[in-house]
């Protein structure tokens, strides 16, 4: 038996499956229910029909949010390379500054050093003042021998004027 042909009527089919509708009901085609509840029906072939448009329609939108579910994931992942990137290069432009600072300072603290044409000079006089300490040291030696010998007479003529002076005045005493 060949199915029954579709139809533009959407009633057609329930017509043909409702019980004392309008025609012998299909091979095989069971008897609806007497379990069924009062507001329920059998589905109809119009009925899968539209759950399955429904069905291949939800699907699409399934497949079209999980699309852009994975465009939004490679593009946030390409924000987050963009900005460590950027992060990075901030970070080695801040190293390369604090470099350039300390390479500006080091240069400056080494021009204030003194050449060795400075050094030679600064030897040169220190050469000087060791000669000049050299010669004061023998004046200064010399000076001492000859204060030496002065302290020494002074303590002879002392002794002299000592002597002369109990001899005067033991012949003082001695002649009256």
């Amino acid at each position: 038996m060949a199915p029954p042909a579709e139809s533009d009527d959407p009633a057609a089919p329930e017509r043909e499956n409702a019980p004392g509708g309008g025609g012998p009901a299909p091979a095989g085609a069971e008897a609806p229910r007497a379990e069924a509840g009062a507001g329920e029906r059998a589905a109809t072939v119009d009925d899968l029909r539209t759950l399955r448009r429904w069905l291949l329609v939800v699907s699409v939108w399934a497949v079209a949010a999980t699309a852009i579910a994975v465009i939004a994931l490679v593009v946030a992942n390409r924000f987050d390379e963009d900005e460590l990137n950027t992060r990075t290069a901030d970070q080695i432009r801040d190293v390369q500054r604090n470099l350039e600072n300390r390479i500006d300072d080091l240069e400056s603290r080494i021009g204030e050093l003194p050449t060795s044409e400075d050094i030679s000079d600064l030897d040169n006089r220190l050469g000087e003042v060791e000669d000049r300490v050299g010669t004061t040291s023998d004046r200064l030696d010399r000076l001492g021998a000859r204060l030496d010998g002065l302290n020494q007479r002074i303590e002879e003529l002392e002794q002299t004027e000592t002597t002369t002076q109990t001899e005067t005045q033991t012949e003082t005493e001695t002649n009256p």
